[in-house]
């Protein structure tokens, strides 16, 4: 008995055989998995450089075995020159200035938070580095931004605490001085971790980590054999067969089509293949590596598109098995869409270098912006410090205001070192901080006394050079998204002005000049936020007036990006109220100056919207089938409030 359980062949092996052919097939490159021949020329083909493998092949040829020991394999070590000495420096500098605050006697009141402070900063530090060395890897990179973030937060958390701390006003800001050196090397040491592969003009970066890319290969191949119910448990006895009846349906479509050559990708073979060598080829992560994926993974992957495409509306009734098989088809595939971060380069080598060496493209107006903020924003930085002594007894709230104006410049670089486009998402979320910088020059806040500015010309220069740059002037030739949003504006405030008349109600002056302004050749999107705001005041008087207002998804989604990034600014300042005031002492009119703050962020948002931040709610569930069913039938609240007590109505009928 126990000899014939041992030999037993369950449905379970078949498939782990299959598995572990498959991986024999894509890692050692053999034709035949049953082969011993072609396995073991692979094995020694594969550890070549082996000194074992090496014997083994002396061997062979009938001479001695050679006695060898195992060496580990020599570490290499990446070298950077903001990785060595300017590392350390930035290091000590943040070490000395967290000893000086902790161990002050003025501030031996709050002594526990910075000592948390240290500790956490310390740690950020230490990841962030570690990350930012191997900057090519998507996680590490997206780890390293992360880092980084959080050692601005702790600077400008230190620079609002100093801005109420007069005594200590010049130590907080040195502490917030160093941790912006860190957290600046950080960016420029994911940029020479791009920069020391070698891309020479190459823009393929990947997206998602080789890891990922086996998993999502995995679930390819697997959702291909639920399809086709290979699996032992694909379907119940009870189930119907709808991946099966897709199957067949697919199989028909694609020869009624002319689409034959996408049927190969219905065998798990020739599937798993296909997938096999891009996941090879993706772990070489050279330069010539990485090019040769971003040339080739479009071409290979075309099949993969293609029967995504002929898939998804040919079968009915739908099937989830085969959706699911399209939806895991098509995730492997934007793994190998380019992702943002090779602008990281233009910050971490000098623009001499940019001809030739990297490339014949030179830089593009998004490469130029960033290279023009990165520029910028030390002189603004230096400014602010210069200016920190004047305002430290007077205007705090001003200063408060330059500090976030500078925390600002900081992301606005985040997200064009994270961009592709030349005006995408990214770049439209870092515009939104160009419309703080207009309030903060241009409203009745704390940086005006009594209408003459409180900033010398210098600053005010830059920020508005600032502005210039993050909302470029587009080409409604070129900019594809933009030329559409703009036009979809014309075309809703076309409708909005025949409402308005019929309607018998003034049209807003701001509308009027756009709709009868002839379409430019260029503009910004400043010109597009304008219209955005009045149809905005329009539909609020409309909502007053019981009438239905008027929408656009396109145009909203084009603006809808500035508007989130503000409103989450917003909600960051509400937050920051109560660690602020565990710092500093309650005579310090922390209060007024975090007022300032929500007040300029508040008239950002109207300014590019029209409107304040929409109300802001948790995360709000669907309700079950049953409470569904009780609120129709029985009129049952959500929370089961009015639910009838079926028990205490048939007791009383007994």
């Amino acid at each position: 008995m126990a000899s014939s359980n041992a030999l037993s062949i369950t449905p379970q092996s078949g498939q782990d055989r299959l598995v572990l052919d498959n991986l024999i097939r894509r890692e050692l490159k053999v034709g035949d998995p049953s082969d011993p021949n072609q396995v073991a020329q692979a094995l020694l083909t594969r550890y070549s450089s082996d000194p074992r493998a090496q014997a083994i092949g002396q061997e062979s040829r009938g001479l001695p075995f050679l006695q060898t020991h195992d060496s580990a394999p020599p570490v290499v070590q990446m070298l950077t020159a903001a990785g060595g000495a300017e590392w350390q420096q930035a290091q000590d500098d943040i070490h000395t200035d967290l000893h000086h605050l902790t161990h002050s006697a003025l501030l031996k009141d709050v002594a526990p938070e910075l000592r948390g402070w240290g500790q956490a900063i310390r740690a950020a530090l230490s990841e962030g580095y570690n990350a930012a060395r191997f900057g090519l890897d998507p996680r590490n990179r997206d780890k390293g931004f992360a880092m980084r973030r959080q050692l601005n937060d702790y600077a400008r958390l230190a620079r609002l605490v100093g801005a109420h701390t007069p005594a200590m006003l010049t130590d907080f800001r040195k502490l917030a001085q160093s941790l912006d050196e860190a957290a600046n090397l950080l960016l420029v040491i994911m940029g020479e971790a791009l920069a020391n592969v070698g891309f020479g003009g190459g823009r393929y970066v990947p997206q998602v980590a080789y890891a990922d890319l086996q998993t999502r290969r995995d679930a390819a191949v697997y959702a291909l054999r639920n399809l086709v119910g290979s699996t032992q448990t694909a379907y119940g006895p009870d189930d119907w067969p709808r991946g099966l009846d897709a199957y067949r349906q697919l199989n028909d479509l694609l020869e009624a089509q002319g689409q034959n050559d996408l049927r190969s990708l219905l065998v798990e073979t020739e599937l798993a293949r296909t997938m096999d060598e891009l996941v090879q080829r993706s772990g070489d992560n050279t330069a010539d590596g990485l090019r040769s994926v971003g040339s080739t993974s479009l071409l290979a992957l075309e099949r993969f598109r293609r029967l995504v495409t002929v898939g998804r509306r040919g079968i009915s009734p739908e099937s989830p098995a085969l959706y699911a098989f399209l939806e895991a088809l098509q995730l492997f595939a934007s793994a190998f869409d380019s992702a943002g971060g090779f602008r990281l380069m233009k910050i971490a080598r000098p623009p001499l270098l940019f001809y030739g060496l990297y490339g014949s493209t030179g830089l593009d107006d998004a490469d130029r912006r960033i290279v023009d903020l990165a520029t910028r924003r030390g002189l603004v930085a230096d400014a602010i410090d210069c200016l920190a002594g004047s305002c430290c007894t007077g205007n705090k709230a001003c200063l408060v205001l330059l500090d976030k104006l500078l925390y600002d410049l900081d992301r606005a670089i985040d997200l064009y070192g994270l961009g592709f486009d030349n005006f995408g998402t990214t770049e439209r979320r870092a515009a939104a901080y160009a419309f703080l910088i207009d309030q903060v020059l241009t409203g009745q806040f704390a940086c005006k006394v009594a209408g003459v500015d409180a900033l010398d010309t210098e600053l005010l220069d830059q920020l508005k050079s600032i502005a210039q740059s993050l909302r470029p002037t587009l080409s409604l030739s070129t900019d594809t998204a933009f030329n559409k949003a703009y036009l979809r504006a014309r075309s809703l405030g076309e409708e909005v002005r025949t409402a308005l008349g019929d309607a018998h109600v003034a049209e807003p002056q701001d509308l009027t000049k756009f709709l009868n302004d002839p379409i430019p050749a260029k503009a910004s999107v400043t010109d597009l936020c304008t219209p955005y705001r009045a149809i905005s005041a329009v539909n609020a008087d409309f909502q007053r007036l019981g009438i239905p207002g008027f929408a656009d998804l396109d145009l909203d989604a084009y603006i809808g990006v500035m508007e989130q990034e503000l409103c989450l600014q917003l909600d960051m300042e509400e937050r920051w109220k109560d660690l602020v005031h565990s710092m500093v002492a309650n005579c310090s009119q922390i209060d007024k100056s975090l007022g300032e703050l929500r007040s300029v962020v508040q008239s950002a948002v109207r300014a590019v919207v029209g409107h304040d931040c929409l109300d802001r709610r948790g995360i709000n569930l669907p309700p079950t089938l049953e409470t569904s069913l009780d609120s129709i039938v029985d009129r049952v609240e959500r929370s089961g409030l009015g639910r009838p007590n079926r028990v205490l109505a048939l007791q009383q009928r007994r």
